[in-house]
């Protein structure tokens, strides 16, 4: 809607609307866009509509030509020297709808106000609502809602009279709009024709000053060429004669001599307290007040009752000017001598003290204004008062709401409340300094005003206010508890030379210091170094800090703990430290610590970590926390293990080696925590104690693990059994050693270790990850029966026969128990201890040739130890036994060639039941002639199977008792009917040793029937000379290689049977007839030499 020109019904213009109330499109009080060229909107053209029209007053389109202009900001036709007027218009709309709120409010006021009014009483008798005729009330009540009612309406509708006028003439706008245009236009041209006639007038009366008199020709004339005129007056005044030297010195003297005087005599009890400092000199008096001026005085009358007289007056403080200019020594001599005739010499004292004063806090302006214009622009606001002077500093230090300091430079009487006049007090410049919008009374700030300088004020007083920040952010920051304990460094560094150089130095790590200071102009904090988060902070204290040293508090915490947050990321990330997401809530957070004490926290995590252990670094402002976590995934991320780091610095230097014996730490805390837990849910009894360990970084604790040697036997073992180690003492120390990422290079593994793709079955791989070695140490009860180990049993296993002491080297990864690696180690010991005790005290001739904790190898003979010890004879070989000592049980293996191969099944169930290996040195000697009989006895009877002569069949029944079964075709060498023999080849225990029986016992009730085998045998048996002792019917031997010779014995006199016919033998041969079988022993001789045997370096592995 085009803006109408809205008047007043008495002539003068609608009151001017606020800035909210204007509307940006139309014309507003001239708030508008204007083109100021011609007064026109920008934009606006003369198509322009207005209210109720599109500008003509019958509402169609003017058919007057227009005039071509290209300036759109033109109004219709007007020449360029009328200026189009906008300056009060409103629009029309604006005005109505005001109207209407002001007339909604008044009508709402109106029926509040007629509410309130007292209501007319009811009726006497009865109530007048059941009258049934309406009738008038004439109460004064009511008439005078009505009046007030009719009023309202009236005076509202003389309003919306005027308003509906206006919109009525709103619809000629434009012409009335040219109508103002050109009365303005004619109204400006009246009062220029009216000004100028004064304009006229004024220049006439001013140019009489400047006209100038016609010069005297004449008198000039004969005053430049004889001198003189003689038509000028006359004064005739006498000239008085020149004083030479010598009576201007003695009228000097006299002057002297009469000031003196009149000083010390006269006027002794009248010179004021400050004037006490003066001389005499060139006939004048020189009072010096120190800091403030000089001023020279003089008599012109031998009566002292006269006034001194004005001299000279000097400036005594700095920066001064040097000489009075003429209007000021005018002025001082006027006032002085006034004053030393009013009030003599005090009167002087008082009206240049006060000059002095007042010129010194016009330097101090001078000065302050100086400031303002250079270095301190924009951050001083200088205001000169009524004889002093503020100076408010730090201008955009806050906002205009916010705090604000200044100090105010005045005099000051002098003088104290209810006390007697002193003459030595007098005025004097104050400061008054006004810290954050309170007066600091408390502080006594001196300046020196003998050298006036408002810099150096200025720097005092900022000084101070720097120093109290400082020292209020000191005073809160000590008590802190790191640094209260000493912990961090924190120092207050105060300049009294410079009081705006102070600042406090806080240590934010080990060699890392912030420096926190002011700008004395600016009042901006200052914080170096000036690295991102420093630099950060400092915008946030400048810009968003409300309260100063609380904010200052706060974000220098935040700093420090931001650099060492960054810090521990960024060289924690050199060595396999990461920084990872929060693993739980705050709320389980919260369970552990109190809320108080929680910061900002970081989680960290080591390359080679399980997923559930993290590192927690807690950063507050009680101090720095290290806590090693252990979260359950699987539960919502509950907390299940947490111990604090006890980390002695509290700013340690994070370099590598801090984080190097982190790990170690760390590492060790994880294998500790795992194999405590593993004990507790085995129910294994333990016991921890702190002992050295120089594997630990200083300053740092684990534990070591004492560990029962019987509860790790039992680990492999049922529930019902026990298994105790004589050989050791029973307990197990378990310490840390160290932490690293394991090699490549193969190890025995144990048996969950070990590969199943047939690449090897005692090596294994390690997995690149991070890794644990602890030692386990066994102390043995008797180091003697362990002489047969030298140093090193394997690469992992060391025994000390000096201390009597298995070292255990075990691993295991981060997060994994090492027990189970132990119990295995443990238990290999036990089989490795309880062979080769049984080794060494067996008396057979049994030699170790290899020990390691999982093998090992034995020589050994048919003979006894002492036997053995002689020197070895080229036909008896020693045959070799290794041992493979493995997780759940023991194996035995022989080589390829072995006689006691057939026993190897009786050996492995001998190592393995509870005798485990301790008769195993006994019956690999003691059986080995017997199997080698045995396999004599199997080469020589193989051409008698195969002519059908016999056969014989050997059976090891144990590895004390071998059967011997001989089957021998029957009469008429009839296969069908066989001839048996049955022999057994027992240990039996007799009176004091142990020796083998070679006895007969057929199946059946009958033993040893009465037959050709019995007749046979009874030679055997009762021969002399041969090595065994007859017993009847059988015959007993030592447990050496005379059994053998006894097996073979038997054997010759069986195959002597089966080479004889059944038919002619005869009971009670004769002896020419048993030695006529002679051919057929050489026989059995040449069987056994010619017999093709494997080597003896071969191994024959057997599996279960």
């Amino acid at each position: 809607m085009m803006p109408g020109v809205v008047m007043m019904e008495n002539g003068v213009r609608a009151q001017l609307l606020t800035n909210h109330d204007r509307d940006h499109d139309l014309l507003v009080n001239g708030n508008a866009s204007l083109d100021r060229k011609n007064g026109i909107p920008a934009g606006a053209g003369a198509a322009n509509t207005m209210a109720n029209g599109d500008g003509n007053g019958d509402g169609t389109k003017s058919a007057q030509p227009q005039r071509s202009n290209t300036d759109p900001s033109r109004m219709n036709d007007l020449p360029d020297e009328i200026q189009h007027i906008t300056q009060g218009f409103i629009p029309l709309g604006l005005l109505l709808s005001r109207l209407a709120q002001k007339t909604h409010n008044q009508l709402a006021d109106e029926i509040m106000v007629l509410s309130k009014m007292p209501a007319p009483a009811p009726a006497v008798n009865g109530n007048s609502a059941h009258v049934g005729v309406a009738i008038d009330d004439a109460s004064s009540e009511n008439l005078g809602k009505k009046a007030r009612l009719l009023n309202f309406v009236q005076e509202k509708h003389a309003e919306w009279v005027k308003a509906a006028v206006i919109t009525r003439w709103s619809r000629n706008a434009q012409s009335v709009s040219k109508l103002i245009d050109l009365m303005f236009l004619i109204n400006m041209q009246r009062a220029r024709y009216e000004e100028l006639p004064r304009e006229m007038a004024r220049l006439k009366g001013s140019l009489t000053f400047a006209r100038l008199p016609n010069p005297d020709l004449q008198t000039a004339l004969h005053v430049l060429s004889g001198g003189t005129a003689p038509w000028m007056p006359e004064l005739n005044y006498v000239n008085p004669p020149p004083l030479t030297l010598k009576e201007q010195l003695q009228w000097i003297e006299n002057l002297n001599t009469l000031l003196s005087i009149r000083l010390n005599l006269e006027d002794y009890d009248n010179i004021p307290y400050h004037f006490r400092n003066y001389t005499i000199d060139s006939g004048r008096v020189t009072f010096k007040v120190p800091g403030e001026f000089e001023v020279d005085l003089t008599i012109a009358d031998e009566d002292f009752d006269k006034q001194f007289w004005f001299i000279d007056f000097r400036f005594s403080f700095t920066p001064a000017p040097a000489e009075l200019s003429d209007s000021l020594r005018m002025y001082m001599e006027s006032k002085v001598n006034d004053a030393l005739e009013k009030d003599g010499l005090a009167g002087c004292y008082k009206f240049l003290h006060e000059f002095v004063l007042t010129h010194k806090i016009g330097e101090y302006v001078r000065q302050a204004l100086e400031m303002s214009r250079g270095r301190w622009v924009d951050t001083l606001k200088v205001e000169r008062l009524n004889r002093a002077m503020g100076i408010q500093y730090w201008v955009g230090r806050f906002p205009p709401e916010g705090p604000k300091s200044w100090i105010i430079l005045g005099v000051h009487s002098g003088k104290k409340a209810n006390a007697l006049d002193d003459p030595t007090l007098t005025s004097y410049l104050t400061l008054r300094w006004f810290r954050d919008n309170q007066e600091v009374k408390d502080v006594d700030i001196s300046f020196d005003d003998a050298n006036i300088s408002t810099e150096d004020l200025l720097n005092s007083v900022i000084g101070r206010h720097i120093g109290y920040f400082l020292g209020t952010i000191h005073s809160r920051l000590m008590t802190q508890e790191r640094f209260v304990k000493r912990e961090l460094g924190l120092t207050l560094d105060e300049r009294s030379d410079d009081p705006t150089r102070s600042s406090l130095n806080m240590q934010l790590g080990h060699d890392y210091y912030l420096n926190l200071g002011f700008s004395s102009t600016t009042g901006m904090f200052s914080l170096k170094p000036q690295t991102p988060i420093v630099i950060k902070g400092e915008h946030t204290l400048n810009v968003l800090a409300k309260d100063p040293i609380q904010d200052a508090c706060v974000r220098v915490e935040g700093i420090r703990r931001h650099y060492v947050a960054e810090e521990i990321k960024r060289r924690g990330k050199t060595m396999a430290w990461f920084g990872c997401r929060w693993p739980v809530k705050l709320d389980n957070i919260k369970e552990m610590m109190s809320p108080s004490s929680i910061g900002q926290i970081l989680w960290m995590k080591r390359l080679g970590w399980t997923d559930e252990w993290f590192l927690m670094i807690n950063l507050s402002m009680t101090g720095n926390s290290w806590y090693l976590i252990k979260v359950d995934s699987t539960n919502k991320g509950r907390i299940t293990n947490y111990t604090q780091i006890p980390l002695d610095l509290w700013a340690p230097k994070l370099d590598d080696q801090f984080f190097s014996r982190l790990n170690v730490f760390t590492s060790a805390m994880i294998s500790n925590i795992i194999d405590m837990s593993t004990l507790q849910k085995r129910r294994v009894k333990h016991l921890t104690l702190d002992s050295s360990n120089l594997s630990i970084p200083p300053g740092m604790r684990v534990p070591t693990i004492f560990v029962r040697l019987s509860d790790l036997l039992r680990q492999q073992l049922h529930p019902s059994e026990r298994r105790t180690a004589s050989w050791a003492y029973d307990f197990v120390q378990i310490m840390f050693k160290a932490v690293r990422n394991p090699s490549a290079k193969p190890r025995i593994a144990d048996e969950k270790e070990r590969t199943t793709d047939g690449a090897g079955e005692g090596a294994a791989l390690q997995k690149q990850s991070l890794h644990t070695y602890l030692e386990a140490r066994i102390k043995v009860s008797d180091p003697s029966r362990f002489a047969l180990l030298k140093g090193h049993v394997e690469r992992d296993v060391a025994f000390s026969r000096r201390l009597g002491v298995f070292a255990l080297r075990l691993e295991a990864v981060v997060g994994n128990t090492v027990l189970d690696t132990l119990a295995h180690r443990v238990q290999a010991i036990d089989k490795l201890a309880d062979c080769i005790d049984a080794i060494r005290r067996s008396d057979r001739d049994i030699q170790c040739e290899e020990i390691t904790l999982t093998r090992i190898v034995v020589t050994y003979t048919d003979r006894l130890k002492s036997a053995g010890s002689m020197a070895a004879q080229p036909h008896k070989p020693r045959y070799k036994a290794i041992l493979i000592l493995g997780v759940h049980d023991t194996q035995i293996f022989f080589e390829r060639g072995n006689p006691q191969l057939r026993s190897l099944d009786l050996f492995r169930h001998l190592i393995s039941s509870d005798l485990r290996c301790s008769q195993l040195p006994f019956f690999l000697s003691s059986t080995l002639p017997i199997q080698r009989a045995l396999d004599a006895i199997k080469d020589a009877w193989e051409n008698f199977a195969l002519n059908n002569q016999g056969r014989v069949e050997v059976i090891a029944a144990h590895l004390d008792w071998f059967n011997i079964h001989y089957y021998l075709p029957g009469p008429n060498r009839n296969s069908q009917t066989l001839r048996r023999l049955s022999l057994q080849v027992r240990l039996k225990q007799r009176v004091r040793e142990t020796e083998w029986h070679v006895f007969r016992e057929e199946p059946g009730e009958v033993k040893d029937p009465d037959d050709e085998f019995k007749q046979a045998l009874e030679k055997v048996w009762s021969a002399e000379g041969k090595g065994w002792e007859s017993l009847g019917a059988s015959a007993t031997t030592k447990t050496d290689h005379r059994v053998g010779e006894l097996i073979k014995a038997v054997d010759e006199a069986v195959r002597r049977l089966a080479l004889q016919s059944p038919t002619v033998l005869k009971h009670h041969q004769p002896k020419s007839q048993v030695q006529a079988k002679g051919p057929a022993q050489a026989m059995y001789h040449k069987a056994m030499v010619n017999k093709a045997r494997p080597q003896s370096g071969q191994v024959v592995v057997l599996d279960d």
